[in-house]
């Protein structure tokens, strides 16, 4: 036995340590670690074991199943084990090879105090993994109370009623929560990151889109997480638990409805899934606060991290300052990124400085938007591809083209059409315009500013934006203008 403890010390000096593939080192003197480790069955076996040697550390190998159930079968007398069970549907999925969608019973606090709780796992889509906290059907009625939608029959994860929402806390991870949320029937979901637990009476924090395509496309950001729907950090709402109308007296994305909503009636998610209720809405939730860092939204799409159009966070450049952006995932190929935006009836740009950088915490802006700051960053192969269109103009008309210059600061060089819609009025790409009339124009060597992106004054009758003469004859200015990158 002295030799076998002997062993014991020294044996973590010799391999790797505390992690599955080696084992783990519980100290002595009444040590616990919490293990949970490949069985060789369809689920792992979790127990809490303490080492109760008055010196001496102990080995618990993991390397294989046949290893880990030799120790739990052979337990030496100083070590006792507490069967446990899984912390998360994250938790199963990494330590099984073989982990299927279902029911699973879990323990998210990970310590054996809590009470275990049925839960439904994704295993496989949007990295699997995910644990669903949250699952309301109207089949089942309606949560009586708000303070009834924060737990409710969780021996029952298949229930039209079903909610673990008072474990939140058990999911953070380095100060962020990981949440996905969607409506069963609908292609739409949202994907973030926020650091507030929404069940708090504060003001919702820390918000980053992983991939957000569910929204009112207005260019306001409606859509801002998920927080408490009455207290006293905003406008009481008092029809849900939770809703993701931040800051506002709207209570879309809401999740623990206590009332029906609109026609048909049902669970307000958005206008952009119905304008009417829907019927089932689901909360997911997993320990996770990794942001893959991609430069631009065409980099998601060719990596496959596309959920469609709507929020992403980018870092152009990766300069390790990353932004939300809107990105178009469908349109001439997708993988745009929408860079500018101005609707000039709203206000002008002040000057070049505010159209370089406007708004950019807030990429559905209805009024002034710009990143091009960030225009250096989406630089690809020497060149930038660019598209420029008009909203609301009547036309659906755009210039889709790529230049090597940066319009921000240089004259239009290395210019070629992809899809040109409009040549008039000296078209050749983007170039530097004028301080106090344009960021930049597309009538390229010449005193004409046709094609403004980042007007400081207005042009045309009506008042509004000089695009095209060919596109928009007689001198009309048009009301907004859009710019994309990719």
């Amino acid at each position: 036995m002295k030799k076998l403890l002997v062993l014991l010390i020294f044996l973590p000096m010799l391999i790797g340590i505390n992690n599955l593939t080696d084992g783990y080192r519980i100290p002595g003197a009444g040590g616990s670690l919490r293990i949970y480790a490949k069985s060789g069955a369809s689920v792992g076996a979790c127990y809490v074991v303490q080492n109760n040697h008055a010196t001496n550390d102990l080995f618990v190998p993991t390397k294989t199943p046949a290893e880990w159930l030799s120790f739990i079968t052979n337990t030496p007398g100083f070590a006792t084990k507490t069967l446990c069970q899984p912390k998360s549907c994250l938790e199963i999925k990494n330590l099984l090879t073989s982990s299927t969608d279902g029911v699973y019973t879990i323990d998210s606090d990970g310590v054996g105090a809590g009470v275990s709780y049925q839960t439904y796992c994704d295993m496989t889509l949007d990295g699997g993994g995910w644990t669903r906290i949250f699952r309301h059907h109207v089949a089942g009625g309606y949560f009586s109370t708000t303070a009834d939608a924060i737990s409710k029959n969780t021996g029952d994860a298949t229930n039209n009623l079903y909610s673990a929402l008072d474990k939140i806390p058990d999911f953070i991870s380095n100060g962020k929560y990981r949440f996905r949320m969607n409506w069963p029937g609908f292609s739409q979901k949202n994907i973030w990151l926020q650091s507030t637990n929404p069940l708090s009476d504060v003001v919702t924090a820390g918000v980053v889109p992983i991939a957000v395509n569910a929204y009112s496309d207005t260019r306001i950001q409606n859509w801002g997480g998920l927080e408490l729907s009455s207290g006293t950090h905003g406008p009481p709402i008092g029809s849900s638990l939770l809703d993701g109308s931040v800051q506002h007296t709207n209570w879309h994305y809401a999740v623990g409805s206590i009332a029906a909503y609109s026609t048909p009636p049902g669970i307000p998610a958005d206008t952009s899934i119905l304008t009417g209720g829907v019927s089932e809405t689901v909360l997911w939730i997993k320990e996770d606060d990794v942001v893959t860092s991609y430069n631009s939204c065409k980099a998601i799409l060719d990596a496959g991290a596309s959920t469609g159009s709507g929020l992403y966070t980018i870092d152009p450049g990766n300069l390790g300052s990353p932004i939300s952006v809107f990105c178009d995932m469908t349109t001439d190929g997708g993988g745009w990124t929408r860079a500018f935006y101005h609707t000039v009836s709203g206000a002008l740009f002040v000057n070049n400085a505010e159209a370089l950088n406007s708004n950019q915490s807030a990429p559905l802006n209805k009024i002034k938007y710009s990143i091009l700051n960030r225009l250096s960053g989406f630089l690809r192969a020497g060149k930038f591809e660019l598209k420029i269109n008009w909203p609301d103009s009547g036309s659906a008309a755009r210039n889709w083209w790529t230049q090597t210059s940066n319009f921000t600061s240089q004259p239009a060089a290395g210019y070629v059409g992809v899809a040109i819609d409009s040549t008039s009025n000296y078209w050749g790409g983007l170039e530097f315009g004028s301080e106090g009339t344009t960021l930049a124009d597309g009538s390229v060597n010449h005193g004409n500013w046709f094609y403004s992106i980042g007007a400081q004054t207005t042009w045309g009758t009506p008042d509004g934006l000089p695009a095209s003469e060919q596109l928009f004859p007689g001198g009309v200015g048009v009301p907004k203008v859009e710019l994309w990158i990719k």
